[in-house]
C-alpha cells in the first residue's frame, strides 16, 4: 500500500480580509473633536426673574441678559432670549450681538457650516473682535478643520493686553490641535500555547494519505500600530497608517508569522462624517521567509446618524502575489457595512456584515465569502470598574472548483471572543485583559475541519 507523509504548510486560505476594514478597536463612541472648554467667567451672580413680555419692555436688560448668557455659554438661555431679542425694533438691537447669538445656537445644534459662515461675516465687519474669532476657531476644530483653527488661534495670540485666563486657554487649545495631529501608537502582546500549530487535520488518514502528528508550539503574539493625521486646508487631511502583527515561536520557527501593512491616504471629514481613500501595501513572512505581498486600495466611509447611531462602510480591492506558491496569486475584493448603537456613554452594540471574493490561478483555491458579526462593549460601575467585550462572527466560504482530493470545498466558520479588563490593574499605562476565544470550522473537506478554544491574557498600551 502506498503511504505518503504530509507536513502541514501555511494554511492556503488567507485571513479574512474584511477584518482589516472593521477592526474592533476602530470604533470610538466619542468621535466628535473634543475641543477644550472655554473658562467660564463668574462676573454675574445676581438673578432676575422676568417673563417674555417683561423682557420686551426692558430692551437694555434683555440685551445684557443675552450678552451674559453668551459669555457664560448658557445655550439654553440664549435659545430662550434670542427670539425675544429678534422681536425688538431694529434701533433697539445690537446687530452684531444678534448675529453672534445666532452663530452660537447654530454651533450648539451642530450646524457648523452655518455657524462658520455667520462668524466669518462678523469678522469681516469687526476683524478685531476676539470673542468671535475664538468662537470661529472652536467651530472650525469641531468641524474637522484643524489647520484653519490653528491659524485663527495664531491670530488671537497677537491680540494686545490679553487676560492671563484667555492666554492660558489659547495655549491649551493650541496644545490640543498639536496633539490631534501627533503620532499615536498602540501595542499589544500575548502568550501563545498552540497544541496544533500546523493545523494537522483531525482525520489522520484519507485514502492512501496519512498526515503527521500535531506539533505543539510556544511563543508570543504581538500587534504594533502607528497613525498620524496631517490637516490640510479646509476639511481635507492626510492620514498615515503603519502596522505590524505576528507570532513568534521559540520552539517552532517554521511557523513564525510576520505581516506588515502601510497606507497613506486622503481624508475629507467634518463633524458628522468622514470619507477616505488610501492605497496600501502589505508584506508577509512565514517561517522567517518571504511568503506574499498584497497591494491595493481601500475606501472608507463613516457617519454619525444621531447621538446614538453611527454607520461605517468600507470597500477594499487588491492583488496578492506569492513568492513561491504562485498558484494562489489573484485579485481580492471585500466590502463591509457596520452599524453601531450606543444607548449611553457606557456601552455600545455593533452589528455588521460583509462579503468578498478571493481569486487564484488555481480555481480550487478561489472562493467567495460572506460574514455577519455582532458585538457588545460595556463599562460597569462596580468595585473594579470592569470593562467587558463580547464579539461573535460567522462566515462562510464557497470555493470555485474541486481540489487535489476532488473535493469542492465549503466552509462555515464561527468565532467568539469574550474579554474582561479593569484600569485598576494597569501599570504605567500597560493594561492586562483576560480573554476567552472559541472557534470552529465546519467543512465538507476533511483537512479543514477545526475547533479550538483558549484562555489567555494580553497586555496593551496606547502611546500618545
Amino acid at each position: 500500500m502506498l503511504t505518503s507523509w504530509v507536513t502541514a504548510a501555511p494554511v492556503a486560505t488567507p485571513s479574512d480580509s474584511i477584518d482589516n476594514l472593521t477592526k474592533e478597536s476602530s470604533y470610538n463612541p466619542s468621535v466628535q473633536f473634543a475641543v477644550p472648554q472655554k473658562p467660564i467667567h463668574d462676573a454675574y451672580k445676581s438673578k432676575v426673574f422676568m417673563n417674555s413680555e417683561e423682557f420686551l419692555q426692558h430692551p437694555d436688560l434683555l440685551k445684557n441678559a443675552l450678552d451674559t448668557a453668551i459669555l457664560r455659554e448658557n445655550t439654553s438661555v440664549v435659545r430662550f432670549l434670542l427670539p425675544l431679542y429678534d422681536r425688538l425694533p431694529e434701533n433697539q438691537r445690537d446687530k452684531t450681538l444678534g448675529e453672534y447669538a445666532h452663530a452660537i445656537v447654530a454651533s450648539a445644534d451642530g450646524q457648523y457650516a452655518q455657524a462658520e459662515q455667520q462668524l466669518r461675516a462678523l469678522l469681516v465687519q469687526n476683524p478685531e473682535y476676539a470673542p468671535v474669532r475664538l468662537q470661529l476657531a472652536r467651530v472650525l476644530a469641531k468641524d474637522g478643520q484643524l489647520r484653519d483653527a490653528a491659524k485663527e488661534i495664531d491670530t488671537l495670540k497677537q491680540t494686545p493686553d490679553m487676560p492671563n485666563e484667555t492666554t492660558q486657554y489659547l495655549e491649551q487649545f493650541d496644545h490640543y490641535l498639536v496633539k490631534e495631529q501627533a503620532w499615536k501608537f498602540n501595542a499589544n502582546t500575548y502568550y501563545i500555547q498552540d497544541d496544533n500549530v500546523g493545523r494537522v487535520p483531525q482525520q489522520r488518514q484519507y485514502g492512501y494519505w496519512r498526515f503527521s502528528e500535531p506539533k505543539s508550539a510556544h511563543g508570543v503574539g504581538y500587534d504594533l500600530s502607528a497613525q498620524k493625521n496631517m490637516s490640510l486646508k479646509g476639511h481635507w487631511a492626510t492620514r498615515v497608517n503603519v502596522s505590524t502583527s505576528g507570532k513568534f515561536y521559540w520552539d517552532a520557527h517554521d511557523y513564525d508569522d510576520l505581516q506588515t501593512h502601510a497606507e497613506v491616504g486622503t481624508i475629507w471629514r467634518n463633524a458628522k462624517r468622514e470619507i477616505s481613500v488610501s492605497p496600501f501595501y502589505e508584506r508577509r513572512w512565514y517561517g522567517s521567509k518571504p511568503y506574499s505581498h498584497n497591494a491595493g486600495g481601500v475606501l472608507r466611509y463613516s457617519e454619525i446618524l444621531s447621538p446614538k447611531w453611527q454607520v461605517w462602510g468600507a470597500w477594499q480591492s487588491a492583488y496578492k502575489k506569492h513568492d513561491k506558491r504562485q498558484f494562489l496569486d489573484g485579485a481580492n475584493h471585500a466590502g463591509s457595512v457596520t452599524l453601531v448603537y450606543a444607548p449611553d456613554p457606557k456601552q455600545y452594540f455593533v452589528m455588521g456584515g460583509g462579503s468578498g471574493y478571493q481569486a487564484a490561478k488555481d480555481k480550487s483555491e478561489a472562493y467567495s465569502q460572506t460574514n455577519a458579526r455582532v458585538g457588545w462593549h460595556r463599562q460597569w460601575k462596580n468595585t473594579f470598574d470592569l470593562t467587558t467585550d463580547f464579539n461573535f462572527l460567522v462566515q462562510s466560504r464557497h470555493y470555485q472548483a474541486p481540489d487535489f482530493f476532488n473535493i469542492k470545498r465549503r466552509d462555515k466558520e464561527y468565532m467568539t471572543r469574550v474579554s474582561v479588563s479593569s484600569p485598576k490593574f494597569s501599570w504605567k499605562g500597560f493594561e492586562p485583559r483576560l480573554n476567552w476565544t472559541w472557534s470552529r470550522i465546519n467543512s465538507n473537506h476533511f483537512y479543514y475541519r477545526y475547533k479550538n478554544h483558549r484562555v489567555f491574557i494580553d497586555v496593551s498600551k496606547q502611546f500618545k
